[in-house]
């Protein structure tokens, strides 16, 4: 297993931040398979402010 960790600023706007967030409270089943298909097994994504933290774990041969 591999694990990837990224980081990324989203636009210092709390409405188009809470408009991110509320896109990710119901995640599309064609969106989790998007990212279980290339091999994926485990997502985490944390916020502060708006910055973000990506932590994926992977398959060998992702």
């Amino acid at each position: 297993m591999l694990r990837y960790c990224l980081a990324l600023d989203l636009k210092d706007d709390p409405a188009l931040i809470a408009e991110y967030e509320a896109y990710h409270q119901a995640v599309w089943p064609e969106i989790l398979a998007s990212i279980r298909d290339p091999g994926i097994l485990e997502m985490a994504i944390y916020r502060t402010g708006n910055r973000l933290f990506m932590i994926m774990e992977t398959e060998a041969g992702f």
